[in-house]
């Protein structure tokens, strides 16, 4: 009797073995499908201040499920997105692949580069022509013969085309004009899908239109509420109306308010649905740009309201977009990479409210003075050729007609720099680049040097120093860089709480292992050992 019920025991044991293991899902090989997801302007400290208020499905599920690096940043000194993004594709600095910032001065053709080349009047659409080192997906691409796919889908098509590649499939952005999803292609060869069609017609941001934005928790508890209340405008209410306005982009607000990241995240999943995306044994990728700034309130900081509820709704779409990809593709041959485009601008006001040193640099007015004072030294002309982006363009030609030392106008040019309020460091290329330091903040400078594209003289901010851009909003130049989440979740990643700093060079050799293809060739980042269990 005894052995009879060992043997029943056997038996019953191996089938609910048997059982469980016919349930459990098995991880692919390698990813069928990776998904990024990146929001413009998200930081480590948001992620961790509001968990509390996040859904247990979305930035929850991928924190506590996946591997969360919570310093990661981009070295390089620009802030321009392109320019980090194409550092997070191709697994190098703007010294290698020449995104130095979104314009630069070329000598040769004596006169401003576009990094994307868009010119609307020209009818050139954004391209990453410019862009010297091959991408994840370029790689990708080269290694199944171009039979894989690749999309990108967001806000910004000048900010898009860095995520995709040179031969990408698709890149969709939601145009501000008509409200639909549009294509960013090079020629009418490449057509609107007829799912695409469809969806447009459904005309999701017009019944959104009709809706107000208002906060989706209680607002008392809400970050600025409980700490900063006293600072709230008088009569500052937390209710927008969503309507559209008069101009040429009718659908900004709408689409750069909650229900913009809401229309993205619908026709990602259309796109992944109706594409077949992460079917076959050929692996595909999609990028997905949503956003955490909203065009209602556009200076608003990291942990205003409308910024923490933007966040909070965010959350959501992230987590129903979690569970269709589970139950399409599956989480087990699914790797979801989230990060952010740069972080939250620390305004002025914010700086001075703990009483740290802030102010307004203007480049361009800093070069007229430079222009100005080397004129007053060695006669009349136009000795600085151009500014942008914290780098100061000599006029070459000038120079070699002046038979003066190069070196000296160029220390001249510095220590007058030097003092001018705001400036923390303003450094001779050449100088520059002969450095020794390792300061962080020199390092950064050095990343961003291309010799063919970087000015003569580049220049350093001190902490907490914006720069006033004609036309535009204070741009914050960060000292070092900000502090970064980047998060990988799904496939085989394991379980971790990573707080040691990583550069997002680390991204694409560490994807490019997963899907066993080579690294993109000016790759200088190395694979992040701490993903896999």
């Amino acid at each position: 009797m005894k052995s009879y019920r060992f043997i029943l025991y056997i038996i019953l044991s191996v089938c609910f073995s048997v059982s469980a293991f016919s349930q459990r899902r098995i991880a692919s090989q390698k990813p069928k499908l990776v998904v990024f997801l990146l929001v413009d302007e998200l930081s480590t400290d948001q992620l961790v201040a509001f968990r509390d208020k996040f859904s247990d499905g979305g930035f929850n599920r991928i924190i506590d499920g996946g591997s969360f690096f919570r310093h990661a940043s981009f070295p390089a000194g620009s802030v321009y997105a392109g320019c980090n993004l194409s550092t997070f594709y191709t697994g190098t600095f703007p010294a290698t692949h020449g995104i130095i910032s979104d314009r630069w001065f070329d000598r040769l053709k004596y006169k401003e580069i576009k990094a994307t080349g868009f010119d609307k009047e020209a009818g050139l659409r954004p391209s990453v022509d410019n862009l010297l080192a091959s991408t994840l997906s370029d790689e990708l691409k080269w290694m199944y013969n171009g039979q894989c796919k690749v999309t990108s889908i967001g806000f910004n098509n000048d900010i898009l085309v860095w995520t995709a590649g040179h031969k990408p499939d698709y890149i969709y952005y939601a145009d501000a004009t008509t409200g639909d999803i549009v294509l960013n292609a090079d020629s009418i060869e490449t057509p609107m899908p007829d799912w695409a069609n469809e969806f447009n017609t459904k005309k999701l941001l017009d019944v959104y239109c009709d809706r107000q934005w208002g906060p989706i928790a209680d607002l008392k508890k809400y970050h600025q509420l409980k700490y900063f209340s006293e600072d709230l405008p008088e009569g500052h209410s937390f209710l927008y109306s969503l309507k559209k306005t008069k101009g040429n982009e009718p659908y900004k607000m709408v689409m750069q308010s909650p229900y913009g990241n809401k229309l993205i995240r619908d026709f990602s999943i259309a796109h992944i649905l109706n594409e077949d995306y992460g079917k076959d044994e050929i692996p595909d990728i999609i990028t997905i740009q949503f956003t955490a700034k909203s065009a209602i309130r556009s200076n608003a900081s990291a942990f205003e309201a409308e910024t923490e509820d933007m966040l909070l709704r965010l959350d959501r779409e992230i987590a129903d977009m979690i569970n269709i990809i589970d139950e399409e593709v599956g989480l087990e041959n699914t790797l979801i990479v989230t990060s952010a485009i740069g972080a939250p601008v620390r305004s002025m006001e914010d700086n001075e409210r703990v009483n740290v040193s802030t102010g307004l640099f203007n480049g361009k007015k800093a070069a007229s003075l430079l222009n100005l004072y080397l004129m007053a030294l060695h006669g009349q002309g136009k000795w600085v050729q151009a500014y942008h982006d914290g780098q100061i363009y000599l006029n070459h030609e000038l120079l070699e007609q002046s038979k003066m030392s190069i070196k000296e106008l160029l220390d001249q040019s510095a220590k007058f720099l030097m003092q001018v309020e705001g400036v923390a460091y303003a450094l001779p290329a050449a100088e520059l680049m002969a450095s020794t330091s390792d300061l962080a903040s020199m390092e950064s400078l050095k990343l961003n040097y291309h010799p063919k594209r970087s000015g003569d003289i580049m220049i350093r901010l001190q902490p907490g120093w914006n720069e006033q851009i004609e036309g535009e909003s204070p741009v914050n130049r960060h000292w070092t860089d900000a502090r970064l989440p980047l998060i990988f979740y799904g496939w085989k990643v394991g379980r971790k709480n990573v707080y040691q700093s990583v550069s997002m060079t680390d991204v694409a050799p560490t994807i490019s292992s997963f899907l066993e293809i080579p690294f993109p060739n000016g790759c200088e980042g190395k694979p992040l050992k701490e993903v896999l269990p």
